[in-house]
């Protein structure tokens, strides 16, 4: 098999389009495993005006790159095998092993008779072209579907290359349907196994995701503050964020809809990427929250509650509560921070308007409000519980971080 080596520059190369596609700062630190596990060695390869330096330090192995050219459809690129037609001679043929034809087989659902490379000369131009027997019959990859002549190129390299290389593959599920992207994964594990091969991949298929364990996911979120990466994350995370929150991966039951703004609000506040994983529900009564989520659990979702403090937390049942010992709408409308902000703002003494008007019951707190001021139930609701989180919301830390660990048992 051909080598290449790989340099940073091949993979983010300097153009007119792009002429500094990275920092003149930028450096990459890699981390190699040694005989001793407790001291592995570290290098250093850093930008240096418009080269990279410290490569010749680094320890030698074998690396290759599995994109989208490793295997293009010879048809479309008018590949000798295709051009030269009844021309070609056949030269030297390479079979592929029993047991790796039957990992190919396991991954496209088709049972092969046998696999095999075979070589083509046209006027002093050599190839390969992919041959596979099936059914009696045999086709070459120019008669191949795009998944199958990936898998093809793809395992061969993973199967021949030498052993403890580093592989990094991008988006293989590309052109394959679910069931092979699944049976590609657990052939990823096997070979990390059988060849001690270290592989990365990127994907953004979730079938993939729920296949590898969750010591293999990692994801990576950019924004405005730089990269972010979050380790072991749950399939049913990933699949949330990668569907943009189509798909919620924990459904939390709440009692009435002043519940539902409030917690929307605090996950605002403290982890903002769960408001597209999670579905907040307002359900009713106590009682009714309680069988929501049974009956949720009971029909194979994710799902827990969080119930008003008053009632408080059941939590080997799934059922939390928020912070405080009276429900949400006393604990945010009776906050002295809250009450100050009415009566700055719309010069409203809330706790004498609540006497004044007799409101005995929380639950119309906020229309109440809302039609003492002219304004609407919705706008009070969310101007009272920001308020209210600018003064308390490490008493929700505990809350957001049992929802994470509810998201992380769901692997």
């Amino acid at each position: 098999m051909t080598y290449k080596r790989l340099y940073i520059k091949d993979f983010f190369p300097v153009s007119p389009a792009d002429p500094k596609p990275i920092s003149d700062s930028a450096k990459v630190v890699y981390f190699y495993e040694t005989d001793d596990y407790q001291k592995p060695k570290e290098v250093t390869v850093s930008r240096v005006k418009s080269s990279w330096s410290g490569y010749k330090r680094q320890p030698e192995r074998y690396c290759y790159y599995i994109g989208f050219t490793v295997y293009l459809p010879k048809v479309e690129r008018r590949d000798l095998s295709v051009y030269a037609g009844v021309n070609l001679q056949f030269t030297e043929k390479r079979d592929i092993e029993a047991e790796v034809v039957k990992k190919m087989a396991r991954i496209i659902g088709h049972k092969y008779e046998n696999v095999a490379f075979q070589g083509v000369s046209h006027n002093g131009k050599e190839s390969e072209v992919g041959i596979a027997y099936r059914l009696g019959y045999s086709y070459s990859e120019n008669n191949m579907g795009f998944g199958e002549g990936r898998i093809l190129y793809t395992i061969d390299k993973l199967e021949s290359s030498p052993e403890q290389s580093l592989f990094i593959l991008e988006e293989p599920e590309t052109s394959l349907h679910e069931s092979a992207q699944h049976e590609f994964a657990k052939y990823l594990l096997d070979v990390c196994n059988r060849r001690h091969h270290q592989i990365i991949l990127s994907t953004h298929s979730s079938v993939i995701v729920n296949a590898l364990p969750p010591e293999s996911r990692k994801l990576m979120i950019r924004d405005e503050g730089g990269v972010d990466i979050r380790n072991k994350i749950s399939s049913g995370q990933l699949r949330s964020i990668l569907s943009s929150g189509h798909v919620r991966s924990l459904d939390i039951c709440v009692e009435d809809n002043f519940a539902k703004v409030l917690l929307i609000e605090v996950i605002r506040m403290k982890r903002k990427a769960l408001l597209k994983i999670v579905e907040i529900h307002a359900i009713g009564s106590t009682d009714a929250v309680r069988e929501a989520v049974r009956i949720l659990k009971k029909t194979g979702k994710k799902a827990i509650a969080v119930r008003d403090a008053d009632i408080g937390p059941s939590e080997k049942e799934g059922l939390y509560s928020f912070p405080g010992n009276k429900p949400p709408e006393k604990e945010v409308f009776e906050h002295s921070a809250v009450k100050a902000f009415f009566k700055s703002k719309y010069d409203l003494d809330v706790e004498w308007f609540f006497q004044y008007k007799n409101v005995s019951d929380h639950h119309y707190y906020a229309k109440c409000i809302a039609s003492e001021i002219a304004s609407d139930e919705s706008v009070i609701q969310t101007s009272a519980i920001e308020e209210y989180l600018k003064h308390v919301n490490n008493n929700f830390d505990y809350l957001i971080d049992a929802i994470e660990k509810e998201l992380d048992n769901h692997n």
